[in-house]
């Protein structure tokens, strides 16, 4: 006579309650790592970003872009000086020349 292996209602049970377990301290991982990325959010916020050497760093893609936008613009504005500065200089030229000939 062979022996059946059934499901006992206490192993179903303990399968369902593991389970309800499972996902519980899946949530709570996901709800406390979630947490975590914000407070170190936050951190790099309040430290203006200077905690680069930290493990735990995790780079702002916004903020990235946002320090790449600033030395493009700032780049530009350079330009535009050194430029103005230039014309201001012709401009006297021009100007003393003008005087010159009348």
């Amino acid at each position: 006579e062979a022996c059946r292996q059934t499901s006992s209602p206490e192993n179903i049970l303990n399968k369902v309650q593991d389970n309800e377990e499972e996902e519980r301290l899946n949530r709570e991982l996901e709800l406390t790592t979630k947490e975590r990325n914000e407070l170190i959010d936050r951190l790099l916020y309040v430290t203006g970003g200077s905690m680069n050497k930290s493990p735990y760093f995790r780079p702002n893609p916004f903020y990235e872009n946002l320090k790449i936008k600033e030395k493009e613009v700032m780049s530009l504005l350079h330009n535009l000086d050194t430029k103005n500065i230039e014309h201001r200089e012709k401009f006297q030229e021009l100007k003393k020349e003008i005087n010159f000939y009348r």
